[in-house]
C-alpha cells in the first residue's frame, strides 16, 4: 500500500473512533449540550510543556479571560477537550490529554463553575495542527481547547 493510502485509512479509523473518554467516572458532565459554540478561539486554548499537565501562569489568564467571557455571556456549560503530541505511547497520550483537560476544568471548579457544568475529554493524540505522517513532538498540538454551550 502506499503511504497516501495507509494515511487515509488511519484518518478514517481515528474519526470512527470520535472522543475517546479515559480517566475515572466521575462527577463531571458526559457531553456537550445541543448549541455548542463550536469556533474556537485561540484566547481559550491553553497549552502545555512536553509531558506535563501543569497551569502556566499564561494558562491561568486564559482560563480567566475565558471565565469571564463565558460568566457574562450565561453560558450553561463548558466543553473541555484535552490533545497531547503524536510522539510516545498513544495510550500515555491519551491520559496526558484526559489530565490536562481535568487541570483546565478544576480550575474553573475553584472559578465557581459546578461540576456537572463541565464536560471533560480527551481527544488523545491530536491530529489538528500536524499532519498524520509528522509525529514531532508539537507545542500546538499539546493542548486543551474550551468551547461553550449556551
Amino acid at each position: 500500500m502506499n503511504r497516501f493510502l495507509l494515511s487515509a485509512v488511519g484518518v478514517a479509523a481515528l474519526a470512527s473512533l470520535g472522543f475517546m473518554s479515559t480517566g475515572p467516572a466521575h462527577a463531571w458532565a458526559t457531553k456537550c449540550d445541543n448549541n455548542v459554540d463550536a469556533q474556537i478561539d485561540d484566547e481559550y486554548r491553553i497549552y502545555f510543556h512536553t509531558s506535563g499537565n501543569e497551569l502556566s501562569e499564561e494558562s491561568i489568564e486564559r482560563i480567566d479571560r475565558a471565565h469571564s467571557i463565558a460568566s457574562a455571556r450565561d453560558v450553561a456549560q463548558l466543553c473541555i477537550v484535552g490533545q497531547a503530541s503524536k510522539e510516545g505511547d498513544s495510550k500515555r497520550n491519551a491520559n496526558l490529554a484526559y489530565g490536562r483537560a481535568e487541570a483546565v476544568a478544576k480550575a474553573f471548579v475553584a472559578r465557581g463553575w459546578r461540576r456537572d457544568q463541565i464536560v471533560v475529554k480527551s481527544k488523545g493524540e491530536s491530529w489538528g495542527f500536524m499532519t498524520d505522517w509528522l509525529t514531532d513532538d508539537s507545542a500546538a498540538d499539546r493542548r486543551v481547547d474550551v468551547t461553550f454551550s449556551y
